[in-house]
């Protein structure tokens, strides 16, 4: 019977960089990468870590024994392609890099990927197909919805609520107790020191 199989939807940096936590993972399984049109060179790096190419992201049949993530930064992208995939029978893995910190008490949904240096704290929910990118920080008693990302450094203090599908910018903070609605999109290096209201994007410090 054949390796068990991990399938990476997308071709772009953030796939290349779960490709490697994959490897580090799971070094004997097969490794393959699903993408719509991608670049020559993202075909050669993703072929470089082993992983072969099965072809346009949105014609992909899974085999009984694949697993897949989405390795997408674009959460709305990421939210279609979840529901397509879905309705063929996929079934999403979790994928967390052995450098990251996860405590026992979080909750971690289906397709959540996290980066190395990533710290998730006591209590935290992890929704679906969530991204937690390189030394990211996630306060406890954090809820964060699906298809929502956090790019590296991003800091949730304790008891923030996140909505679906927002985006978290590069070294960007949200004060403890406040809530981003879905999807909002906060810049790099901002500070929101209040509510966000969802479909908005703010940024600055304090984020306007």
């Amino acid at each position: 019977m054949p390796a068990a199989r991990l399938v990476i939807v997308g071709a772009g940096g953030f796939a290349r960089e779960v490709a490697e936590i994959a490897r580090l993972l799971r070094p004997d399984s097969r490794l393959g990468f699903v993408d719509d049109a991608p670049q020559d060179d993202a075909t050669r790096l993703m072929t470089g870590k082993g992983a072969h190419h099965l072809g346009a992201a949105r014609s992909w049949q899974p085999e009984d024994s694949d697993t897949g993530v989405i390795a997408i930064g674009d959460p709305g992208i990421r939210a279609a392609l979840a529901a397509l995939l879905g309705e063929r029978g996929a079934v999403f893995d979790v994928l967390v890099h052995p450098d990251a910190t996860i405590a026992r008490s979080a909750t971690l949904h289906p397709g959540v990927i996290v980066a190395p240096g990533a710290r998730v704290s006591a209590d935290v929910v992890l929704g679906h197909h969530v991204h937690i990118d390189q030394n990211a920080t996630v306060g406890h008693d954090t809820i964060v919805g699906a298809y929502s990302r956090l790019n590296p450094a991003a800091c949730l203090s304790g008891a923030v609520v996140v909505g679906e599908g927002a985006y978290i910018g590069a070294a960007a903070v949200v004060l403890q107790g406040l809530t981003v609605g879905a999807g909002c999109i906060i810049g790099a290096g901002a500070v929101a020191v209040s509510d966000v209201e969802p479909g908005t994007t703010v940024k600055g410090v304090p984020a306007r």
